[in-house]
């Protein structure tokens, strides 16, 4: 896949092993329909890369809320598109590391993270925190953001100060990559952090649009169904405005 090439990750940290299915049962206690899923979703799990001191010049890092000893880049192969982000978290739970998840399915693949805290009632378990992903990119039909999101996501632009630095730098690639997705920008002249909030603020204003639409089905009175009707217009102009933007 074009996607390893990219990431230009040293020889000296490839694993190519196969993590068999059983080791996920055993691992995390999981319902009968999260078996399911993962034996009819999951086609084939393989941890391609492992980061970590002894393989690449990176140190760990630890303080009393994060421990990042090294980093896990697993790709698991699909059979199906369906609860993807459910399939994350399993995975993440089964193997308690900071981890680079790649799905892949037939000749797309998607790029999941989350930041990791420690679990401060049990030092073997993990706590996930807000998830990060793309949405399918098709490496037979890259977009000019999907171009670059791949020229800019080699592991020498990663901050190699500790894994916890280049862990956050591998997120604020996704960040701006997601908002370019949205805005249909090549280039943007923001901080990730600028681009995490402008994306939330428009899955805010898509959120009310949504419930305001929910409304006016219900709506009998005419006047009220004009009243949110222009309500709905006034965000979606806001919403336009957003999308434009090209800075913050």
């Amino acid at each position: 896949m074009m996607l390893y090439d990219k990431l230009n990750i040293p020889a000296s940290c490839a694993v190519g092993n196969t993590i068999f299915k059983k080791q996920f049962y055993d691992n995390v206690d999981l319902s009968k329909a999260d078996k399911d899923l993962f034996t009819d979703a999951v086609s084939k799990v393989t941890w391609r890369y492992c980061l970590k001191p002894e393989t690449i010049n990176i140190q760990s890092y630890k303080d009393e809320e994060r421990d990042y000893p090294e980093i896990e880049m697993l790709e698991v192969t699909l059979s199906a598109d369906t609860k993807i982000r459910r399939i994350a978290e399993i995975v993440m739970r089964a193997i308690p590391y900071p981890m680079i998840l790649i799905f892949s399915l037939d000749d797309k693949f998607q790029l999941w993270a989350a930041q990791q805290r420690i679990n401060q009632t049990d030092s073997t378990k993990n706590t996930i925190d807000e998830f990060i992903n793309t949405d399918w990119i098709d490496m037979e039909h890259l977009s000019a953001w999907d171009e670059n999101l791949l020229n800019d996501i080699g592991i020498q632009n990663f901050s190699h100060a500790n894994f916890y630095r280049f862990y956050s730098d591998f997120i604020d690639k996704i960040h701006l990559y997601n908002l370019q997705c949205r805005t249909k920008s090549v280039k943007l002249e923001m901080t990730a952090q600028q681009a995490k909030d402008r994306l939330n603020k428009l899955d805010e204003i898509d959120a009310q649009i949504a419930d305001l639409r929910a409304q006016m089905k219900k709506e009998t009175q005419f006047n009220r169904r004009v009243e949110i009707n222009m309500e709905i217009k006034k965000l979606e102009g806001e919403r336009k405005e957003l999308e434009k933007k090209r800075t913050d």
